[in-house]
Parts: structure tokens; sequence; C-alpha cells
């Protein structure tokens, strides 16, 4: 880094740049505006900088400097250069934030830059409210309204709807009107042919000769709406004109950065860049339109003589003869010739050549073809060739022959030639010699369509051009109201068309106090919420009614109709054949979200069905040979990357299915055939971030044509609360939502993706592709979860879980594993190498039946199993006979077990008339719809030291043969006596059950205890006060006095409140 010639100026030398850093997936590339913070280290975090020692600052490019087509280095500017000289050593890492360039522009048009224009005249139109209502006024009407007609006619022609017309004769008659300023809006919601219709507006105010800028937010956007123009011209005018030359693009301009914008060949005809290039070699003086006309008449005019010098430089050397020479000649300077003028007519505007020059150029080129075939002709020879250029010899008239047809038609092919280049070349009022500068502000001030950036549009400001009659907004909703500022105040400018969607997406604006301060308000979205007058396009030709149906319902207000073309039935006849129709809901309820990259979040067991759905997609178009273009969408950049990196280049070389991967954001105007949407989310609390955003869901859901398939966690998303609750509760009401459990293939592919991510406890509920298929419904306790993803071998993990899926099908061992007590004979116990999973045959019921289920209790040791299954019987000994009777009952299919099933025609009851529990641990207890959860209150508390009893229970406990309550007293063990008498900071770890609470609570009392006895005195002959129990509390003297306090604390309310009352009752 070195000092520039001016203070706070730096040229920064590049050594290397780490394109990978996160910040994007692309190649960076340095422009003028970006800003950096130049530091001493490679900071990981904001926070980094702040660290004792670090140098840093603020920096803008200002210039780029190039060597060879790469970036050399550049010259930055710092936000404060104080003491900055003797730290420029230590400088060594940049890393970019962003670039402002956009931002200082929209400063510069809010507070009245010298380089911009003083243009109020729509701006102070806004501003009145008497003028939001005007329209075009009577004269202007009865003045143009013969030459609207007109217009009207030939448009109906390309069959433009009845909402499209009026659309366009709205703004044409106010474009005519030259006594108001006028602001139009057009409201295009999806597929409503807002591309047909701006183009359509485009072609009539270029036939008016009226200059129009068309902007939009993006350099994606306008390329978008100039590709779809060209491709729509071709509706509006023929491609040769009546002339028989090639459509002219001359009138056409499209600008813009060259590094931001992807410039295809479709597009390089009307590329500024590109046409100087091709224009500033045309208007050179040594190869230029002139020297390439003079060249061709020279041609004509001194071909012989040039053949007579080229023989006399040979000499004796055999030399080329005379027909050679000229077909060679001919074909050089007549190729230059021809390239040179088709240039000049492609990339000037129409005005630059008057009617007769138009007559001339076509005349001359056909002329010039028909030269050029005259010369292939068989029975040509140097000697007709010399008469046909009359400049064969004529003084011996005896000898010379009569001139023959082929001849005449020659000579007068060549005299037509001659006549036609000199007129062109007095006719043609055209610059030579002109730099390249010229050239480019010349192609500005004279095309009559424009296109470019709302931000690019700066540039015109600084131009000399002809007043701009009317801007053109496209994706206007997506246009800062600041930014358009720009655009609005360029050089006379008179009429305004909005063109957008105020439902679709809005401006993008990352900082949340500039969303809060309104920075993304559009002028078109504030308008609408004025109630200013918008025409709706209200036919859409895109989606197939059962795409549309939601979205024209939940954000169009069933506004929108669908056009006879879509309610066709051929419409969609050749995509039947694929698996999932045309609308269709995939629930994927074992997928995880994770976040990657920031706050970027993928899910991989999406990403790996979006692959398979791809694949299904390819097999039926090999079979079919139909031409696919598939589109994959998700709002999260990182899921897209994802999905790109395992895509690859599969299917690039299959010509006719064409497959492309974008974010919601980047798909905006876009559309495919068959669209896949992920929607990442997939969690339990229904949070799905800025997928609730209202604009991007309707943008997702309208890009498809054909097939539009959803993939996505329908429990995550309806418990949402946003559109997404009503799009599945939708889907469920069509019968549109299709369980990834039902299909097989998928099934398998989630297992595999789960296993190479060892996410494998994510699949361990009843619901998942594992059990949801299996003959046995599955349940799993906490404890047994708990173990398994304790597990830390995967391959055992592996082994455990495909142990459950047999269980879940119906495989029973025959092999006795352990010898196990009991009289139930309802534990059961399977090997999974040294460890041993104890499981249990139970029943569930629903409203009409009773079936039987599987539940895995724990996944032990050997020594720990006895006592587990010592507490299982301990339970089932509280069930009745019948209950247990049925649990025990065994249906087999072959080799397999199968679960046996019963009506509902008697309650099975299953606890015995003296343990009746609560009616809703009952309902705990049968409802293993969520088992897991419920678990923690039931289950799996039967598994531990202490029972989770009803009242009637532990009424019936406590309760002595004669009715009196037995007096059961409160015991230690020797264990919580240390741990109680420990006077010190204490850390108790103990499993569920062995005595934490207990152990707390008596040290609350024992240290009241103590206080009491500090602040009392001792009164009680000696007892021991070391440890306290039920039978030795001391009472106050005081009711509620005391002198220590103390503060018992825990996650769990219900607890808290049981240690409260345990506590006030030893009190009493």
């Amino acid at each position: 880094m070195e000092v520039a010639a001016k203070s706070g100026l730096y040229i920064l030398d590049v050594d290397f740049w780490d394109n990978d850093a996160g910040f994007s997936t692309g190649n960076y590339t340095t422009r003028n505006g970006d800003i950096f913070i130049l530091s001493s280290i490679k900071p990981e975090a904001a926070e980094d900088l702040n660290r004792h020692g670090v140098t840093y600052c603020l920096a803008m490019v200002t210039e780029v400097s190039m060597d060879d087509e790469y970036q050399k280095g550049f010259r930055v500017k710092v936000a404060n250069n104080i003491g900055l000289e003797e730290d420029l050593n230590k400088l060594k890492h940049a890393i970019f934030l962003s670039n402002i360039t956009t931002s200082m522009r929209i400063w510069k048009a809010l507070t009245f830059d010298t380089h911009i224009d003083n243009n109020f005249t729509v701006i102070k139109s806004l501003l009145a409210p008497t003028n939001l209502g005007e329209d075009v006024c009577d004269v202007c009407i009865k003045q143009h309204g013969g030459c609207l007609a007109s217009f009207t006619e030939q448009l109906l022609s390309i069959k433009l709807n009845r909402s499209q017309m009026d659309a366009i004769e709205s703004v044409i008659s106010a474009v005519q009107c030259g006594h108001v300023n006028l602001m139009k809006l057009i409201w295009g919601p999806p597929g409503t042919g807002k591309t047909k219709t701006l183009s359509a507006l485009l072609w009539v105010l270029a036939r008016l000769k009226c200059r129009t800028l068309t902007c939009a937010p993006t350099n994606v956007a306008v390329i978008g709406v100039c590709t779809r123009f060209l491709k729509k011209m071709k509706n509006f005018s023929e491609i040769i004109d009546e002339n028989g030359l090639p459509f002219s693009f001359g009138d056409i301009l499209l600008f813009g950065s060259r590094s931001n914008m992807d410039i295809t060949e479709d597009l390089q005809e009307v590329y500024l860049d590109f046409r100087v290039d091709e224009l500033a070699e045309c208007f050179s003086s040594s190869s230029g339109w002139n020297y390439r006309i003079a060249s061709m008449v020279s041609f004509f005019e001194d071909s012989v003589s040039r053949y007579d010098m080229l023989l006399e430089d040979d000499g004796k050397i055999d030399p080329v003869c005379f027909l050679d020479f000229i077909k060679k000649q001919f074909d050089a300077t007549a190729i230059a010739l021809k390239r040179c003028v088709m240039s000049l007519w492609v990339h000037l505007p129409g005005r630059c050549f008057s009617h007769d020059s138009v007559i001339n150029i076509s005349m001359l080129l056909n002329m010039l073809e028909k030269f050029s075939t005259l010369l292939c002709k068989a029975d040509l020879t140097d000697e007709s060739l010399k008469r046909g250029l009359g400049c064969l010899s004529t003084v011996n008239s005896v000898c010379v022959k009569s001139i023959s047809s082929l001849e005449k038609e020659l000579d007068g092919a060549r005299s037509t030639c001659l006549k036609l280049l000199k007129d062109l070349l007095h006719s043609l009022n055209l610059p030579t010699g002109v730099d390249k500068n010229w050239v480019k502000n010349y192609c500005i001030r004279n095309a009559t369509l424009l296109f470019c950036t709302t931000s690019s549009s700066y540039h015109l400001h600084d131009m000399n051009i002809a007043p701009l009659d009317v801007l053109i907004v496209d994706e206007a909703a997506q246009v800062r109201e600041c930014e358009l500022v720009i655009s609005l105040r360029l050089h006379l400018l008179k009429h305004v068309v909005l063109v957008g969607d105020d439902c679709q997406l809005s401006a993008m604006v990352k900082s949340k106090v500039c969303k809060e301060a309104g920075f993304g308000t559009s002028l078109f979205g504030r308008l609408i919420a004025l109630k200013v007058e918008k025409h709706l396009l209200n036919i859409q030709y895109r989606m197939n009614p059962c795409i549309s149906l939601f979205p024209n319902a939940q954000f169009y207000e069933r506004k929108i109709l669908d056009g006879s073309s879509v309610l066709s039935p051929s419409y969609n006849k050749d995509y039947t054949c694929l698996p999932f129709g045309s609308y269709t809901f995939i629930n994927v309820t074992d997928g995880r979200e994770d976040k990657e990259g920031g706050n970027s979040r993928r899910n991989m067991v999406e990403v790996a069905i979006v692959l398979h759905l791809i694949h299904t997609i390819f097999k039926s178009w090999k079979k079919t040979g139909q031409g696919f273009s598939i589109g994959v969408v998700s709002p999260y950049n990182a899921q897209v990357d994802a999905i790109k990196i395992r895509l690859g280049k599969k299917y690039d070389a299959c010509d006719g299915f064409n497959v492309r991967v974008k974010s919601i954001d980047g798909f905006q105007g876009e559309e495919d055939d068959i669209i896949i949407l992920s929607t990442v989310r997939s969690n339990g609390r229904g949070v799905v971030g800025f997928l609730a955003d209202n604009q991007r869901t309707n943008v997702a859901l309208t890009r498809a044509r054909h097939c539009l398939w959803i993939v996505g966690n329908a429990h995550t998303l309806y418990k949402s609360g946003t559109e997404w609750t009503d799009l599945v509760a939708d889907a469920e009401r069509r019968k549109c939502v299709f369980s990834a459990t039902n299909d097989a293939t998928i099934c398998r592919l989630v297992l595999q993706v789960k296993q190479e991510l060892d996410e494998l406890d994510d699949l361990l509920n009843a619901y998942s592709v594992v059990f949801s298929n299996t003959r046995w419904k599955v349940i799993l306790s906490d404890e047994f979860r708990k173990t398994f993803t304790k597990l830390k071998s995967p391959q055992l993990r592996r082994e455990v879980l495909q142990k459950l899926i047999k269980l879940g099908r119906g495989w029973r061992t025959t092999i006795k594993n352990l010898d196990i007590p009991g009289v139930s004979h309802l534990p059961k116990v399977y090997k999974v190498r040294d460890l041993y999973l104890v499981w249990s045959t139970d029943m569930e019921k629903t409203e009409r039946r009773y079936f039987q289920i599987i539940k895995i209790w724990d996944l032990q040791s050997q020594q720990s199993v006895a006592r587990t299954v010592q507490r299982l019987e301990n339970l089932f000994s509280m069930y009745t006979d019948d209950y247990l009777d049925h649990c025990r009952r065994v249906q087999t299919q072959g080799k397999l077990e199968v679960p046996k099933v019963w009506d509902v025609g008697h309650d099975i009851i299953r606890y015995n008339m003296d343990c009746k529990v609560d009616a809703h641990e009952e309902h705990d207890l049968a409802d293993t719809s969520y088992a897991i959860e419920n678990s923690k209150v039931s289950e799996s508390f039967l598994l531990m030291k202490f029972y989770s009893l009803s009242s009637g229970m532990a009424k019936h406990l406590l309760t002595a043969t004669d009715g009196s309550e037995i007096n059961i007293p409160f015991e230690l063990s020797d264990e919580e006596r240390v741990v109680i008498q420990f006077p010190l900071t204490s850390f108790i770890l103990g499993r569920s059950g062995t005595g934490k609470t207990t152990v707390l609570t008596m040290k609350l009392i024992q240290k009241e205890q103590l206080s009491l006895i500090a602040s009392q005195g001792l009164n009680l002959d000696g007892a021991d006060l070391s440890v306290v129990d039920e039978n030795n509390i001391m009472p106050l003297k005081n009711e509620g006095e005391s002198s220590v306090k103390q503060v018992f604390i825990t996650v769990s309310p219900k607890l808290c409140s049981a240690i409260k009352d345990h506590i006030c009752r030893l009190k009493t």
C-alpha cells in the first residue's frame, strides 16, 4: 500500500483474493464504490477488530487498475488518514463489505447535486393532489384519435386481450397529450402478459418517435425485459422489411456496467459497448464506411490496371489468370463493404438514413450479390470478363467478337453498382475519424428506446441529450422510491409509466434501521396505497388452473381469470406421465434445517428428494422426448448452493432437458414448465423465518407453467400462522398432500442421507420414514432416545436402528438372550452387541378399534437390565388380566409376527379398579401420538425410583386396614446424610429418582434450623441437629420469624410448587 498524490488516497496492490471467504459463491471483482475494511489481521468476526494491537480503517475504491484484463490493484480513499502513514505496512488484509455507488447517486439526486438535472415536472405533479386524478385533455383526444385507432387495429392482430389494450391505449393517450404530465400504473400479476403488454407499448412508442427510457431495479431485471422485448418484436415487425434488409436495432439501446451484465449473443446488437466497438470501426478514417465505398468504386473502375501492374511486378513468374484475380479482389472488397454497411444499418438509428439511402443500400447489396454470381458462371473467360468490365481493347474492330448476354449482364451490374456507390458516398451524412467517446454519446443521443437500471440512468444527467418523453419502470414495486428520483429528474421528462405487482417482492433492504425508516418503500406501492387508479391485467396465460387456484384466491382476491389456452385439455397433456401431477405438496417430516454460511439455512434431506424428483422427470423425458424446462427454487442461498453442488453438470449435455437452480428472489419474472420448491424449514415451533413474507411466497408459487411440486414439512408450515398455514390446509382439502413416507424409494433415500450425516436420532419417532410403513407402530421412550443419542459409534447406531426396523416389520428372534424374571412375560430383551434392548407389546386405542403396538423402553448394559425389567413388572402388575391377555396374544403371517386388532365392542380396561389414574394421566398413557413427550409424566417415571401415582392410588397405599392414616417416617440414606451435612458449596450429581430434590429440601431445613439455634439458643437436651428429619423439626418461637433468607431455584414450576408444599408440611 502506497500513498498517492492526494491526501487520503492510497494505491493498494492486490496479491491474492480469497474468493471463497464466505461472502459469495462467485469470484469477486473490484468496482468503483466498493467499501472495504483494511486490517492488520484477517478477522473472523466484527469483534476481532477491537482486539488490542489491531489496526484497521474503512476505505472506498475510487479507481481500479487493470493488467492484461486482470485486476492488478486499485486506488482507495480512507475515511480518516490521521496517523495512518506509520501503520501502512500493517494493513495486509482487505475485507469487502458492500458497494455504495447507488447510494451515492441517490444522495446526489436528493441533495440537488450540480450533476443532476433540475427537472421537477413529474415530481411536482405527484406532490400536487389535484394532478393525481387528471386525465388526457379533450383537445389532444380529438387531435390524435385517428392515429391511436390505427395502432389499435394493428395491436389486435397480435391477440392482445381487452385489459392489455386498455392499458396501452391509456398510456398512448397520455403520451400524446402535450398539456398534462401523467403518471400511469399498470398492475401485472404473474402470467398476465405484462411483458407482452410492455413490448407492445414500446413498439407503439417507437413508431410514434417518442424517446423512451425503460428502467428496472437490477441488471438482471433490465436484461430480462430487454431480451423479452427483442423476442416480442418479431410479433410486431417483420424480420425482413419491404426493402429486403434485416431488422434495424439502431433505435434500441441497452447500456450499463459490462462487468455486472450478462450480455448474451442476442443482446450484443443493442448493447452500448458492443455497438460503440462496431461503429468506431465503421467511422474510422482508414477502414470505415467512406474507405470501404471508395475501395469498391476503385475496384470497378481500376481492376484491369491493377492486374496489369501485377503482371509487370511478377515478370516471368507464372501469373494468376485475370478471372481468379478479379474474383479474389471482389470477394475481399465486397465482403468488407457489406459488413460495414450492415453494421451501419443494424446499429445506427433509422433517422440517420434517408428514404433514398435505404433504397440504394438495398439495391447495392442485391447487385453485389448478382455480380458475385456472374463471376462464378462456368462459361466466363478472361476475355469475356474484360469485355463485361468494359476494358477490352477495340482497336482492331475486325477481330472483336460480338458482346454476349453474360458480358452485358456483367457490364450492367458494374455500372449500377458504381452509380449506387457514388450516390451513397455523397448521400450518407455520417462522421469519419471520431473516437469511441464521441460514438458513445452519438448512440445515446439518437436512440429512441433506451434500457438501463434506475441507478445507471444517473449517467444520462451528464450527457447533452435530447429530452426524454416517457419513463417506463418495469418491476416498479421493487424500485426504492428514493432511487427512482434519479430517473424522475431527467431533462424535460414528461410522462411516467410504472409497471409492476405490489403483491410480489418489494425492494431489497438489508438494514433493519433503513427498513423501519421506510427506505424500501416503492413509489408504485405508495401510489397503490393512495388509491391511485391502476390498470389491472386480469387474464393469466402461464399457470395450469390447479396451480393458479391458491395464489389467485390468497393474494389477488380472485380477480385473475384463467386464459383459454391454460383451460384447454391439451395444455397439460404432455405432463400427465409425471408422478406427482400438476400440483402436489410433498410432506417431508424427517428433514433437519441447518445454518450454513451465516444465517442461510439448508435441509439435506430435501436436497436429496429434489435430486430424486429431477431424476424421475429425466426418466420420463427419455421415454417421451418432450422438451422439459425445470426450475428448482428455494428461499435460502445455502440450499440453492447445496443443490447446485450435488446436481453438478449432470444434465447439461441433455438437449431439451434444462434444469436451473435459483433462489426465490432470483426467480422473480422467470417461469419454467416444472417448478420444484424446497421450503427448507423443519422444526416443531412453526418458525419459518423470511419465508413468512407473503410477497416471497407469492413469487415462489407462481413460477410454474404445468407442474408445481412443493417439498416441505407440512407441520412446520401449518403451525407458522402465515400464508403457508392456509396453503397446507388448502392442499389437504384438495387432497394434494403426498407423504414422503408413502414412497419406498424416498424412504430409503432419507435413511441413506441420515446415515451419511449421522443424524439417525431424527428418525426416532413413530411417524418417521423408517417406522411409518412398518407393520407395527413403534413408540420410543425418552430414556431410550437419550441412550441412543449418547452412542458414540455410528455403526452401533445403525445396528440399533436396524433392529428397531426389524421389530416393526414383525421379525422376532427365537434365541433367548437373557433370563428374565417376572410373571407377566411382557418385557422382552434383545441383544445388540454388548447392550440389551428392552421392549414390550402394549395396546393403543382409536375411535373404532384396539391394536397392538411396540414400546421401546431402553437400551442398557447387562447389569441394569434386571432392575429395569423388575420395574416394568411392577408397572404391569397394575394392569388388568384382560389387558395383559390382549397384549400377550400373538398373530403370525409366515415367519413374521403381526399386530392383532380388535373392534371396540367393549372397553379393555388397562388398570385394576384400585389403581385408577387421573383422567389426564389416562389420556397421556393412551394417547401415544405424542408418546415421547407424554412419557415424561408417565412411563418414563415408572422406570425410576419413585412412581407417579394418582391421588386415588396414593390414598389407597396410605390407608390402614382399619381406615386410619398410616404414619410413614421420612427416612434418609447414609449417603444422603453425608451430602446434607456437607457445609460448603456443593455440586450434587445424580440420575432421576436418586434423591437430589430430597437432599436439597433437607438442606434448606437444616440451614434454617442452624440459624434458629444461633439466634434463639439451644434448648433440646443434647439432641443431634446436624441432620433433621420429619420427627425433629424445631418450631419457631414467633410465627413467621426467620433470621435466614434462602432461595430454591428450579426450571420446573410444578417441582417448585411441590417443594414448597413439602416444606410447609414439614414445618407444620
